[in-house]
């Protein structure tokens, strides 16, 4: 028979339900202490996109700090009852590095936005998703993408595809509106931002470095260039990515005038590792070493 406190628990919903975000970072936290902060970003991001999570993101380094001061405890109190002593030395250094990223993830880290712009195919989600791990408060950086954003907007899943009218000027308009105010809520909350999207009209990037200053934040902007064909490879090559943009969706971004850019212009043709090398030292921003780290669609 169960105990009544066991009873208790199970059928107390104070209890036995916990915030879904808290237990998230417990993953984020496991895979941070593994080296696997790409994934961690990966995870998150997902999350987030999925869920349409904003303020609840501040909290994610005093959660991640919480479970890792308690594998800290427990992997310490643990260690005590080892009869090998090299296993116990082990286990003892062990919830020592818990203890240390416990301590790290509760270092205050600024907000800062960046913005990856260029045409479809040219790169920014690939350069976007490198960056995001090495920037900002752990997990990294909130990675905003217009494609994902629109799925939402649709009620679909990121790679669901989507008609023509959803790509509509009306519909595009409310793609970036809802970019610019979660990026702003996301900034005011404390946590950096990367946006993801064409922004191949003045107007569009003239809006993101009004919402840094508004923000009061530093703003770096990164524009991807390669010629047509090469950017039509690209699309061709595409397969289960949130992008829709066909050939034809290129040609006519190709034929609208961007204005002067402004941004850090990048050659997209170069090797993805290279360009986000450079583009991690024009922005001053680090890369996490993790070989796990999956390849992000163009």
């Amino acid at each position: 028979m169960d105990s009544p406190c066991c009873s208790t628990v199970e059928f107390s919903r104070a209890i036995a339900c916990v915030d879904v975000l808290y237990d998230l970072s417990f993953l984020l936290m496991d895979l941070l202490h593994r080296g696997l902060a790409g994934l961690a970003s990966v995870v998150f991001n997902r999350y987030a996109d999925r869920e349409a999570e904003v303020e609840g993101v501040a909290a994610l380094p005093l959660f991640q700090s919480i479970h890792a001061g308690i594998r800290a405890h427990v992997t310490a109190a643990a260690s005590e009852s080892q009869s090998d002593e090299a296993r116990k030395r082990e286990m003892a250094e062990e919830a020592g590095s818990y203890l240390t990223l416990a301590r790290k993830l509760l270092d205050p880290v600024p907000p800062r936005l960046l913005a990856v712009g260029g045409r479809s195919g040219s790169g920014k989600s690939t350069l976007a998703a490198a960056l995001a791990p090495g920037i900002g408060a752990p997990p990294g950086a909130r990675l905003l993408r217009s494609d994902v954003l629109r799925k939402r907007l649709m009620g679909v899943a990121p790679e669901s595809r989507l008609p023509v009218e959803a790509y509509a000027p009306d519909v595009s308009a409310r793609v970036y509106r809802l970019l610019a105010d979660e990026a702003s809520r996301l900034l005011k909350v404390g946590t950096t931002v990367i946006l993801d999207a064409v922004f191949d009209r003045p107007q569009d990037r003239q809006w993101v470095a009004a919402l840094a200053k508004t923000a009061g934040v530093p703003f770096t902007g990164l524009w991807l260039d390669a010629p047509a064909e090469f950017l039509e490879s690209r699309l061709r090559a595409r397969m289960h990515d949130a992008s829709d943009a066909t050939v034809e969706v290129l040609r006519k971004q190709l034929a609208r005038n961007p204005g002067p850019i402004e941004w850090h212009r990048l050659d997209a043709r170069g090797d993805p590792a290279a360009i986000a090398r450079t583009a991690a030292q024009i922005s001053g921003t680090s890369l996490p070493v993790d070989a796990s780290m999956p390849k992000q669609p163009s």
